[in-house]
């Protein structure tokens, strides 16, 4: 006989089970809760490691409780508003802590970039108020417009919905979703976007203020002779340190593929991803030391003494220096490309390989066209994440020079706005022009792993 569920008999929930319900979200509740209040009097005792042990302790048991007992509870309902709550059970979280800790802080930096220095007041807000600037005809111009976009929207819909004119059907300006974009963009920027920059330009104008106060932090951003270093600083990391990584770590993966120690060269060249990168900026600190006068500690320039040569402030030389830095990354991420894609070599047929040479082809014709083609979706996965790792570039520069001597970098220059001269405007805006330039290579990366199906 069959075994038939307790939802299978019945969907309705006995008062003894109501009772256990709200009993286990009252647990979940008061652990939490309690947690949080053990934290605070560990913090005020200033007890860390206790603080620390418990928090981990603490952490992964209310997160098990939550979902244990939380899923214990949605089981006890009628058996359609389980398969509609449940999914969401375990999402839910995840969405959750994404907004709080990733959307909501964007929204925030977006906002603040955009304000002054102390992030209390919206630029240019005091002194058009002081000028008597009167932008309600440029709200009332906004208002005008969108509604102009909203009724161009629902003609077009009514367009093809109703097929007026064989438009929706023969016509490819209603079926591509790249048109339709397209021209949805040209109209918003020539209806909405440059009518309301004319219209605020020429109230700023007449009243004597900035053309644009509300983003002087990013003109600080983008016209600044120090921002433009750091931007070309960030240029060099992108351009050198990523494509050296991917190189080093192809042909270290495609040498060591051929050799009887292949375990023992793949160890030592990843060794270095095992070290953190301030780890790594002490570690060449010593390497690029420069003493001046008598002996040198610095292994660099000891040995170019032995030789016969003069030492070298190698850290100090303008423009020059950005590469020493440079090679710090390298040796720490050529370790991770040579896995990645030391993988993805081995994944290749080794019929399709001899049967390339039985038609002729020599080992170099091999590796340009057939194993690189082959794993060129490794090496673009690889490429874009050695990138993001490039335009986030940080912990490097603070350990070795601080960003002086011309080798600023963006997240550098973040820390420098924030924390030293206390600008969160210009902090701001600096961080979000990172985030800018970082989404097109996230955008590429996750394409990648998407038409590799990782996801």
């Amino acid at each position: 006989m069959a075994m038939v569920s307790y939802k299978d008999q019945s969907s309705k929930i006995t008062f003894l089970t109501l009772i256990k319900m709200i009993g286990v979200l009252a647990l979940i509740a008061v652990v939490f809760i309690g947690g949080l209040k053990i934290n605070e009097f560990l913090e005020m005792r200033e007890m860390k490691v206790a603080n620390a042990i418990f928090m981990v302790i603490w952490g992964v048991g209310v997160v098990s409780l939550f979902f244990a007992g939380v899923n214990w509870v949605v089981e006890q309902l009628p058996a359609h508003v389980t398969a509609l709550i449940q999914p969401y059970l375990f999402v839910g979280p995840a969405i959750a802590i994404l907004l709080w800790a990733l959307a909501i802080p964007t929204l925030r930096t977006v906002v603040y970039s955009l304000m002054d220095a102390d992030g209390a007041n919206w630029i240019g807000l005091k002194e058009a108020s002081a000028a008597g600037a009167n932008y309600a005809p440029v709200i009332v111009q906004v208002l005008i417009s969108a509604l102009i976009l909203i009724v161009l929207y629902l003609i077009v819909r009514t367009v093809e919905k109703r097929n007026i004119g064989g438009l929706a059907k023969n016509g490819v300006i209603f079926r591509s979703p790249a048109l339709r974009g397209v021209l949805s963009f040209i109209a918003a920027l020539c209806i909405l976007v440059f009518p309301l920059i004319a219209a605020v330009r020429k109230i700023n104008e007449a009243n004597g203020l900035s053309v644009f106060p509300l983003f002087e932090n990013y003109k600080f951003a983008f016209t600044d002779m120090q921002m433009l270093i750091v931007f070309r600083n960030n240029l060099l990391w992108l351009v050198f340190g990523t494509f050296f990584s991917v190189f080093f770590g192809l042909l270290i993966a495609t040498l060591s593929d051929r050799t009887s120690h292949e375990k023992f060269f793949k160890t030592i060249i990843f060794m270095p991803m095992a070290i953190s990168f301030v780890g790594a900026g002490v570690i060449f600190k010593f390497i690029y030391d420069y003493k001046g006068q008598g002996a040198q500690i610095g292994l660099l320039n000891a040995i170019i003494e032995s030789f016969g040569g003069s030492p070298q402030a190698w850290l100090q030389v303008p423009f020059w220096n950005n590469f020493c830095l440079i090679i710090i990354m390298i040796w720490l991420q050529t370790g991770y490309c040579m896995v990645i894609l030391s993988s993805a070599i081995k994944g290749i047929s080794n019929d399709l390989l001899e049967a390339a040479r039985i038609d002729g082809a020599n080992e170099f014709q091999i590796f340009f066209r057939i194993i690189c083609p082959v794993i060129s979706g490794a090496i673009i996965a690889v490429t874009t994440t050695v990138a993001i790792f490039s335009l986030k570039t940080f912990d490097i520069v603070r350990s070795m020079t601080g960003g002086q001597y011309g080798t600023n970098v963006i997240a550098n220059e973040f820390f420098n706005q924030r924390f030293l001269y206390y600008n969160k405007g210009r902090a701001s805006a600096i961080a979000v022009v990172l985030l800018i330039l970082v989404i097109p290579v996230m955008i590429m990366n996750l394409r990648q792993f998407n038409e590799r199906k990782a996801f």
